[in-house]
């Protein structure tokens, strides 16, 4: 197969949250980000807690989408998320481009969200968000993210294609958060050759083994690299798939 083995894009961030009417009156209000829907697990659910590494957790998610990609909102009931810890590994940011930051800025503060200074405001589960000017035909939305891991020059994560960009950094000082913790605790990378790509992946330690949904038009897996990032693979195997990125546009 011509496109076996590779990494295509960044597909989706996963990021827990305190309250998901919060988080949803933000992201869609404030960042102008598109619903795509939702659904939950409650305690108990086997697939969820293997893919989290995590025993008896239960959510309830929102997805949302923007030009380049995806975003899950999970509000975790079990465990209980606390505070991540500063310094931990993972996602440590994000980058949003619009057509008008300075007026974005405004409607992001008034659905909830904290100005960190000049064209920068905090998401309400702390996760900081650069406001960037978009140019002429190129998308808006979620463009970019920061990733923090103890030292930059010995980074596991693949190299991943844009059009969201993700730029890794040294300086992680912490133990890395649990899933539920808020913030953004996962990234998820478009693939296609699932199998090939995990098994290149020698510093993933993946959770499971490679689950195959939705009758058949998507396949999965969980791990965590060797810097303490949460990472996902999917092969969208239909343009139906529910987070292909053929569904990546706007109405």
């Amino acid at each position: 197969m011509e496109n076996a083995g590779r990494v295509v894009a960044l597909n989706h961030v996963g990021i827990s949250v305190a309250d998901l009417e919060a988080a949803r009156r933000f992201w869609s209000e404030g960042l102008a980000a598109a619903e795509h829907g939702a659904f939950g697990w409650p305690v108990g659910t086997v697939p969820a807690d293997e893919s989290l590494a995590t025993e008896g957790t239960a959510a309830e998610v929102v997805l949302v989408r923007t030009d380049a990609a995806f975003m899950e909102l999970f509000a975790f009931s079990s465990p209980a998320p606390a505070r991540r810890e500063p310094g931990a590994p993972g996602i440590t940011g994000l980058v949003w481009a619009t057509a008008d930051p300075d007026d974005t800025r405004a409607r992001a503060i008034a659905a909830g969200g904290t100005s960190l200074g000049e064209r920068r405001v905090s998401c309400p589960d702390g996760t900081p968000v650069t406001l960037v000017a978009a140019a002429p035909d190129t998308p808006t939305g979620l463009v970019g993210v920061l990733v923090q891991v103890a030292d930059a020059d010995a980074n596991t994560l693949p190299t991943i294609p844009g059009p969201v960009e993700v730029e890794v950094a040294g300086g992680a000082t912490a133990a890395p958060a649990r899933p539920v913790d808020l913030g953004v605790n996962h990234l998820c990378l478009d693939v296609d050759g699932i199998d090939v790509v995990r098994e290149g992946l020698e510093s993933v330690g993946w959770h499971h083994d490679v689950t195959v949904s939705s009758g058949g038009i998507a396949a999965v897996c969980y791990g965590t690299t060797g810097d303490g990032v949460l990472v996902e693979l999917l092969e969208s195997r239909s343009p139906e798939a529910f987070l292909s990125r053929t569904r990546l546009t706007h109405p």
